[in-house]
This record gives C-alpha cells, structure tokens and sequence, in this order.
C-alpha cells in the first residue's frame, strides 16, 4: 500500500454471500466480472485503498475465499493473509497481518453448544468433525450426522438435517435468552443450516462491529453489499454502497454513497470502479 488513498475512502469491505457470491444457489459470477475484479484491486491498492471482506463467516475461510479472489495478492506466500477481514457477522476482526480481535464476545457460547448438542441427541445424530460450508469447499455433514462450523470464536454455526436445525432454533433462545431479546438465530434458505449471534437482531451485528472499530481506528470505510445487515447508518466516516438485491429498500438506496444496477460480483466492479472514479492521484486516471 502506498500510504493514505487520495479519494473518498481508505478501506473498501466487500460483503460475500449475495454480493461477491451470487444469491441463486448454483449460480456462477460473470466471467468478465470475475476477470475485472483483481485488477480492479491492485489497482485501488495502488491508489492506497486497502480492500478486505465483511461477512458471517469465519476470517479463515475469508481469508482462503479472498486469496482465491485476489486479494492480498502482495503478502508473502504462507504468510500473513495480506488484507483485513470483518468475520462472523461482525463479532470478530482481523487486520492483514493475520491479528484476530473479538470485537463483541459471546459469554454464553458454550452453553450454546451445549443445548446444541442436547438437541442433536434428542434426534439420534451423530456428530462429525467440524466442517466449513460449500462455498468455501466444505461438505456437509451426511444423513444422521450433524456438526458445528469450523473456525467461529464469538457464534456458533449448525449443520444438520431440517427437523434439527428448528429444534435448535426452538431450544437455544428459550435456554439462553431467558426473555432477554439479546440472541439471534438465522437460517440458511434449506434450513439445514443456522447461525446463532449474541443479539438480536442479526441485522445489528456488523453496525455494533464498524461503531466499535470506528472509535477504534478512524478512517474512511465504504461497506458494500447487499442486504439490511450491510446498512451501517449513523457510524462516522462509514459509507454504504449496494449491489442490486430486492433486499435492499429504497431509503437504503437513496442514502447510499452507491447503489449499482447491477447484481452480485457485476455490481461489486461497478461499484470499486465508482471509487476509482473519485481518486484524484494522477494514476487514477490510467486504464483499468
């Protein structure tokens, strides 16, 4: 990085699922999207923006997943990841030397698990080894068989069969919460999969990380994604842009530092190229 970018923003947080990944299970990104999207990169770490990922998922499986996409294509190989990631739904981040830092704990989170694994038994299953989702080239676990998601330090991630998956969403609350509206558990669309946060609602987690963070080191952030959970209104110097996703209403949109019209990765390069628009060193100017 060549020191503090000359634009609007000096941190760029790509949201993964619906906006790096397309929403439609089986879906592919767009080849020429797919093509830009590195380039585009290089070019804004060039420019002095760094640009890292914000997701529900685990920074190690971001971590692998940006590489894959090209980020932190100027760390050393094997060694630190090279770009910073804002995991599990906000509770947890890393800068790009690899130095993890839980911003909200989860105090309860054993007992989750433990009234997890209660409702796993009730169902007969048998627990597997940990196991990352498909996206991130996982398997999930098979019929009889159940598991917790590799790599989460402050929530904790289920894979199982439907009837279980609800069990857990109907036992964990009413064991933890005690009529306190402060856990959250979110299904995957199949419902063979849920994610259990230390609040509620979900949407709230990464608007509590950014604040944090905020006060912590301030700098210019964009967010860009593609549902209420990536809409961080009131934090300062954290601006919002979207891909186009029916998720996102239109005083989301209106209040935006961006809304694309187009969806998924295509939106995102609309977007980082947006940003370059508004660089004002003499490189930004070049072609792309």
């Amino acid at each position: 990085m060549t020191g503090r970018a000359c634009g609007p923003f000096d941190l760029v947080l790509l949201d993964v699922n619906g906006t790096l990944v397309p929403s439609l299970p089986g879906s592919r990104p767009d080849a020429e999207a797919t093509r830009r999207f590195p380039v585009l990169v290089r070019r804004l770490t060039a420019e002095g923006v760094v640009v890292g990922l914000c997701s529900d998922s685990p920074a190690e499986q971001l971590w692998e997943y940006g590489r894959r996409l090209g980020l932190g294509l100027d760390a050393a190989s094997g060694a630190a990841p090279g770009f910073p990631v804002v995991a599990e739904n906000g509770n947890v981040a890393a800068d790009g030397t690899g130095t993890i830092d839980v911003v909200t704990p989860f105090p309860d989170r054993s007992v989750v698990c433990g009234e997890v694994a209660r409702a796993a038994a009730a169902h007969g299953l048998h627990r597997t080894g940990d196991v990352t989702a498909p996206e991130f080239g996982g398997t999930e676990p098979a019929a009889g068989e159940w598991a917790f998601g590799a790599n989460r330090r402050a929530s904790v991630s289920v894979f199982g069969p439907s009837p279980f998956v609800h069990e857990v969403r109907r036992r964990v609350p009413t064991a933890i919460a005690r009529g306190r509206a402060d856990l959250s558990v979110e299904f995957r669309p199949d419902h063979r999969y849920a994610v259990i946060h230390p609040y509620a609602p979900v949407e709230r987690g990464k608007r509590i990380a950014l604040a944090r963070l905020a006060v912590r080191t301030p700098q210019r952030t964009l967010v860009v994604g593609n549902s209420p959970a990536d809409w961080i209104p009131g934090v300062p110097g954290v601006r919002c842009a979207f891909v186009r996703d029916p998720a996102v209403t239109g005083e989301m949109r209106e209040a935006s530092w961006y809304a694309s019209k187009k969806n998924d990765l295509k939106g995102v390069v609309d977007i980082l190229e947006n940003v370059l628009r508004h660089q004002v060193s003499p490189t930004a100017n070049a072609r792309v």
